[in-house]
């Protein structure tokens, strides 16, 4: 009969096992974080993360607004909202008259009966857009001592034959403002004028608008560097095949548009803006951003980020504890926006300090309760844990707002965004842009309009000036 393993050979196997089992254990806890980590990126979307709405896909699911609103709120007007609608003007252009042919009693004839008043109903319409070519003549004339001098050509005007200024505006409207290819820009000139034109020629319309526009851009940027509250983003675009990056920086009826293929300092102190501003600037956390920071008078982080961030966090939390601080922080910052809202609206300066000092609490006792939750002893931290270091470190950047009321400054960085989103639908209709040239020629065409815009001239006049010479020109200071 076979003797049974001794004592020793036991422990030996026992020892191989338990190590064995401790390894197991490992390789178990990183794959449960792996998949944690992939089931993550998996439910990232537009609502619980920094994703474009566009990369959500097709089946996106039903979530309420990170905006505070009642439950009771119906679709369409508010009470109390001003409405708009056509208001008849005192002067028409032109006045036509409608005649009655017949007695709506007895259908005897009008002609040459007593007028008892009109009813007037305005109609506000466009004429009727029709091409119209205009002979030029440059006149010569014989001086005493017999040179004979020719007229000037207008500005903009070439050649035996050539294209007007407002054709050539308008060109330059739908290829810059009409988020169009130029292939389409020519074909609905086409359509609407009856003017066949090149697509060559809507693309040096684009860089004649171009070109005058040097002037605009360095006393916009002059203004931009003079503002109280700048707000700036960026955000990827193709280059051609490559990756490059849309900028804007915006204030209050100012918004600045640039390029570059790369996303970083030399980006960024090339534009000419930031380097030195001594404003507060309204952003979201990108790494970029600090070494500006020292100069700055403050920082206010992007709520909106934020709330999403935190959103990432209840969406992936393993149970309702790992959740309840984002929710907590969720409501701390709703709160704050809605009572810095309140006060805006009801003429105040500042919140009371009371209110500022129990938002303050809460916030931090929310991050901190964030840090407690995801304990963490070696390797790579938690996201959850990440965010709540952050929220605790930078809590004084996330909450200016309910501290600074001076005006422009805002709780998110929404602006900024919305004002990029333009651009990417330009992107999604050409596909790229060629090269960093023509990126950057449309995006200060793009500055140009929108800044004229939001100080009152229509896009058409815009263009039309800068086209003749004298474009619009900001203030130094806004």
């Amino acid at each position: 009969m076979s003797q049974g393993p001794s004592y020793e050979e036991l422990a030996a196997l026992v020892a191989v096992q338990a190590r064995v089992i401790d390894e197991l254990r490992a390789e178990v806890a990183e794959l449960r974080a792996e998949n944690a980590e992939l089931k993550r990126r998996l439910g990232m979307d537009s609502t619980n993360s920094s994703r474009p709405p566009s990369l959500d896909g097709l089946e996106k699911k039903t979530t309420r607004s990170q905006r505070v609103r009642s439950k009771d709120r119906k679709p369409g007007g508010q009470p109390g909202r001003a409405g708009r609608c056509l208001e008849p003007v005192a002067e028409p252009d032109r006045v036509e008259r409608v005649e009655p042919v017949e007695c709506a009693g007895c259908n005897s004839p009008l002609s040459g009966a007593a007028q008892e008043g009109f009813r007037a109903v305005q109609v506000f319409d466009i004429p009727l857009i029709e091409r119209e070519v205009v002979e030029v003549r440059l006149v010569r004339r014989r001086c005493r001592c017999g040179a004979v001098t020719c007229a000037d050509a207008p500005p903009g005007i070439s050649g035996p034959a050539c294209y007007g200024p407002n054709l050539r505006a308008f060109a330059t409207l739908l290829g810059a403002e009409g988020q169009i290819s130029t292939e389409r820009t020519a074909k609905l000139i086409a359509g609407l004028l009856d003017v066949e034109v090149s697509t060559g020629f809507v693309d040096r319309c684009l860089t004649r608008l171009d070109a005058p526009l040097d002037r605009f851009e360095a006393a916009l940027k002059q203004a931009l560097r003079a503002s109280q509250v700048l707000g700036a983003d960026e955000s990827p675009i193709s280059l051609a095949g490559e990756r490059g990056y849309a900028y804007t920086v915006r204030a209050t009826g100012l918004t600045w548009y640039g390029a570059a293929d790369n996303r970083g300092h030399a980006a960024l102190d090339g534009f000419g803006i930031l380097p030195g501003y001594a404003g507060v600037l309204i952003r979201d956390d990108y790494v970029g951003y600090h070494k500006y920071d020292t100069h700055l008078a403050g920082v206010q982080l992007c709520c909106a980020h934020l709330l999403r961030d935190l959103q990432g966090v209840i969406d992936n939390a393993p149970d309702q504890e790992h959740a309840a601080w984002a929710r907590a922080a969720q409501r701390i910052l709703r709160e704050a926006g809605q009572a810095v809202g309140q006060a805006h609206a009801a003429g105040h300066t500042t919140l009371h300090e009371s209110e500022q000092a129990r938002i303050e609490k809460e916030f931090l006792n929310a991050a901190r309760c964030g840090i407690s939750v995801n304990p963490h002893s070696s390797g790579k931290k938690p996201k959850a844990r990440q965010l709540a270091e952050r929220l605790l470190d930078k809590a004084q950047q996330v909450l200016r707002f309910t501290r600074d009321f001076t005006p422009g400054l805002t709780w998110t960085n929404n602006a900024s965004e919305q004002a990029l989103r333009d651009i990417k639908v330009k992107m999604k209709v050409s596909g790229c842009w060629r090269g960093l040239t023509g990126a950057r020629r449309y995006l200060r065409i793009r500055s140009y309009l929108t800044t004229t815009r939001a100080h009152g001239l229509t896009a058409m006049r815009a263009i039309h000036d800068a086209l003749t010479g004298t474009p619009w020109l900001p203030p130094a200071t806004a």
